[in-house]
């Protein structure tokens, strides 16, 4: 930025932040009318200006007279009748001030500045030096005063209807002539506003439902005069709203429709000398949009189903772009954008509880919240339970795991899936089967079980609650092999006895075979060990005595049996009988 620049905007701020407002010519006497010889002070009035030591240049007519706050004319003439104003070192320059010197016998002075509610002194004046009486004063024509030796007429209080054309009359005593002659002087009085006519102002415009609403009584002092306090009241409908005071605003928070109506404000100043009232402004309170309603997609939701909330509003005045944001149980669950929708994929059983959205315009933030609405989210399947049999699980034996449920009664069709786990590894996959069957258990089969179950499409799952199984070494199949050892043995020794026993039975009672198996002795040299021979002890019925031969020893059947062909060949040889010889010796005891 070059140093001019700089300068420059300095200059500005100058300008703008130097003096508040502009100067102010003022006369002293303040009449705006003086004889020839009269003096005169005019004075260059301004706002302190933060500080600055400021400077200060007269002007008559355009054309610089003189250099300093005040300027003073001694023994005025006709001449230094015109326009005056001063400049201040900022810039600013008054409003022109008008001064006329006369040289006549009499002039009717007024004051150079007449604001609302002053007291307006008229004077009529007659040429220093003279003697003068019967002073009358009146106003457009008309006798205000009557016939008074006081030069004076007050007007306390004036407004706009003091604005007219005054006169006055007086009897000037003539020296040269010796006689009274009637003067008549004139002069136009211009009342002008201290402050303007006040207007309401409201923001925003137009007002919603629910927003912040804010009146302003609008009005401006004039700028001779503005230091002059003043005084707000606001009214609705012709009722006083906010009293009398220094504020000139009027605030409402979260508006109603009910806030409608017709507003006016009234200004005064703090002695209630001028006071003017605005006209009445219409506001009525609009819904921008309206408040809105929250919806779910379904009235009964379950575990694992999809869930969408709806919140929907209308929208009054186009266009109009609103945002949407959810609350759960009043946490925020989905912040503020420009979906009025909030999915949940697969509600669970947390996604329950109150839930309300609101509505907001992206442009002046106006916020509106539906009601609640209660969203429940129904149990699927209750959480399962692992229950193991055998309850107690030795070595050896089978294991049954099984994972109950129970489905919500609007659910009975849903399809589940259950797996297994040990110590949190998997034994067996999700299958639709609730059971899972180990056999044979044995030690490292021990440790914490739990099953867990899902819907086929994996959208709800829980898992039971550990089961600890610790697999017993003391079976029933060692209790089984014991016994069954014991048995094997005992059948053992008993057929160790059997044997025994038969074997020494025997020997006492084997009978001589028949003297004929001699001939034999030659072919059971060549049968050897192949030859078997059964010993069977036959009990035997009774029969008649003539047919069973006679014999002394025990009931015995002998039976020799060649169950070779071979040795029966060899013995068919020699014997007469081509089948095996039974020899028979049945006794019986009488």
């Amino acid at each position: 930025m070059s140093p001019e620049t700089s300068v420059l905007l300095l200059w500005l701020v100058l300008i703008q932040e130097g003096a508040s407002i502009r100067p102010v010519v003022t006369f002293t006497p303040n009449y705006k009318k003086i004889f020839t010889t009269e003096s005169i002070t005019m004075t260059c009035d301004v706002e302190a200006t933060r500080g600055e030591d400021l400077k200060y240049k007269w002007y008559k007519d355009h054309m610089q007279v003189h250099s300093g706050k005040s300027y003073t004319i001694q023994n005025a003439g006709t001449s230094h009748s015109g326009n005056y104003e001063c400049q201040i070192s900022t810039g600013e320059i008054s409003d022109p001030a008008r001064l006329d010197v006369s040289n006549g016998w009499l002039i009717l002075q007024t004051p150079l500045y007449v604001y609302e509610g002053d007291e307006m002194k008229l004077r009529c004046h007659h040429y220093p030096g003279y003697v003068a009486r019967q002073i009358t004063f009146y106003k457009e024509s008309k006798v205000i005063t009557g016939r008074s030796a006081d030069e004076e007429f007050h007007i306390s209080n004036v407004d706009s209807t003091s604005t007219r054309k005054y006169k006055c009359t007086k009897e000037v005593y003539y020296h040269p002539l010796s006689a009274w002659s009637v003067c008549a002087a004139e002069a136009s009085v211009s009342v002008e506003e201290l402050f303007k006519t006040p207007t309401i102002k409201v923001t925003p415009r137009p007002v919603f439902k629910k927003e912040n609403m804010t009146l302003k009584c609008e009005t401006s002092l004039h700028p001779s005069r503005k230091n002059t306090r003043l005084r707000f009241t606001f009214y609705r409908e012709g009722r006083v709203i906010q009293g009398s005071g220094d504020k000139d605003i009027y605030e409402v928070s979260m508006v109603q429709l009910e806030h409608s109506g017709k507003y006016s404000c009234e200004v005064q100043t703090t002695d209630g000398r001028v006071r003017k009232k605005s006209a009445e402004e219409p506001i009525q309170i609009e819904e921008q949009f309206s408040y809105p309603n929250i919806t779910v997609t379904k009235n009964l939701t379950a575990e694992g189903d999809a869930m969408t909330l709806t919140c929907d509003t209308t929208i009054h005045i186009k266009p109009t772009e609103v945002q949407f944001a959810f609350y759960r149980d009043g946490r925020e669950v989905r912040g503020f954008n420009l979906s009025n929708k909030y999915e949940v994929q697969f509600a669970q059983q947390e996604d329950s509880g109150n839930y309300t959205c609101e509505v907001k315009n992206t442009i002046n933030t106006t916020m509106k919240t539906s009601d609640r609405y209660n969203v429940w989210v129904e149990e699927l399947f209750s959480p399962p339970v692992l229950k193991v049999s055998p309850e107690l699980v030795n070595q050896g034996e089978n294991m049954i795991l099984t994972c109950d449920t129970n489905l919500s009664e609007h659910r009975q069709t849903t399809e589940l899936q259950y797996a297994f786990y040990r110590d949190g590894e998997n034994i067996q996959g999700f299958t639709s089967s609730n059971i899972y069957e180990a056999k044979f258990m044995k030690e490292e089969n021990s440790g914490t079980y739990t099953c867990e179950i899902q819907a086929s499409n994996g959208s709800v799952k829980k898992r039971s609650k550990e089961v600890q199984i610790e697999v017993s070494y003391h079976s029933s199949l060692m209790i089984i092999l014991s016994v069954s050892l014991g048995l094997l043995l005992l059948i053992v020794i008993i057929s160790i006895f059997v044997s025994v026993y038969n074997k020494r039975r025997s020997s006492n009672n084997n009978p001589q075979p028949p003297t004929d198996a001699d001939e034999y002795s030659d072919a059971d040299n060549e049968y050897s060990d192949a030859d078997k021979i059964t010993y069977t002890n036959l009990a035997m019925t009774r029969g008649p005595q003539n047919d069973v031969p006679e014999n002394n020893g025990s009931d015995v059947v002998y039976a020799v049996v060649n169950s070779k062909a071979k040795l029966q060949a060899k013995a068919s040889q020699r014997m007469s009988d081509t089948s095996t010889d039974v020899y028979q010796n049945i006794g019986s005891n009488r």
